[in-house]
């Protein structure tokens, strides 16, 4: 055992009561009911243990403890409890195809709507029937990455505690405030309230990304991959934003273009 890392027990039995609870936290609906999620891999577990609400325990295999000794200091100043487990327990806890050897189990950590209206800087993203577990990651990543003040994550978008959408936040989940659940008409009138101008994504039509003048408080929407954003939820918006594309692609993945627009606007912003 490395020096450091405190051990709280081994876990050999898959049949452990421990672990068949927290193998169900695979599926959305238990993840909901214990108000807890895993997150798995080296990046995700040192993100978690730097978070406002820590994890309530750490699973991991040798190698996984050993990677661990560089994040010892978290675990004893904020008594964290590790386990070491057999191999055949992590394998029932991973969901990646090459596991790491390290879980989190983290309480979920999504806001109340009406706590991020009030955030600086006042840029929201808002993902409205967004399906795909690894670009809510990366647009959560990219939210991030480019300072904005929180992610409204919208009814039927794909679950934010997924374990792929963990996986694809590369620690970021632990860092931006969320929202997590609201109806986007719910959401979108509760924006406008606030006194946010929406801005819609738009492949087809609206204002190029490059010429828009963006307003101080400003809430991007980003769609479905396939179809977009409902007609009657574009009537809510304030204006439609496109990116000109110059090559022969059809479009661009919903991440990608999430990229884009925030990372222009917010130099624009800046500017």
């Amino acid at each position: 055992m490395p020096d450091g890392v405190r051990q709280a027990g081994f876990i050999e039995s898959p049949k452990n009561e421990r672990v068949k609870r927290y193998r169900r936290l695979l599926k959305r609906s238990f993840r909901y009911r214990e108000g807890l999620f895993l997150a798995e891999g080296l990046k995700a577990v040192a993100e978690s243990l730097q978070a406002d609400i820590p994890p309530e325990c750490v699973i991991c295999d040798q190698r996984g403890l050993e990677a661990l000794e560089a994040y010892a200091d978290f675990l004893r100043a904020r008594d964290i409890p590790c386990f070491q487990a057999s191999p055949q327990v992590m394998e029932l806890l991973a969901s990646t195809v090459t596991p790491q050897g390290l879980v989190a189990v983290c309480p979920m950590l999504h806001k109340p709507l009406e706590e991020l209206l009030n955030r600086v800087p006042p840029v929201l993203l808002v993902a409205d029937r967004v399906r795909d577990p690894g670009n809510l990651g990366t647009m959560v990543r990219i939210a991030d990455a480019a300072g904005v003040g929180g992610v409204i994550v919208c009814s039927e978008s794909v679950d934010l505690y997924n374990p792929k959408t963990v996986r694809s936040t590369a620690g970021s989940i632990f860092h931006l405030p969320v929202c997590v659940g609201p109806a986007p008409d719910e959401a979108l009138r509760s924006l406008k309230e606030a006194g946010y101008s929406l801005m819609v994504a738009d492949a087809r039509e609206g204002e190029v990304v490059w010429d828009i003048q963006w307003p101080e408080r400003v809430a991007l929407v980003m769609g479905n991959e396939a179809w977009g954003i409902p007609e009657r939820e574009c009537e809510l918006a304030d204006g439609r934003v496109r990116i000109p594309l110059a090559g022969r692609a059809e479009s661009l993945n919903v991440a990608a273009a999430t990229a884009v627009i925030l990372f222009e606007m917010m130099r624009r912003k800046r500017g």
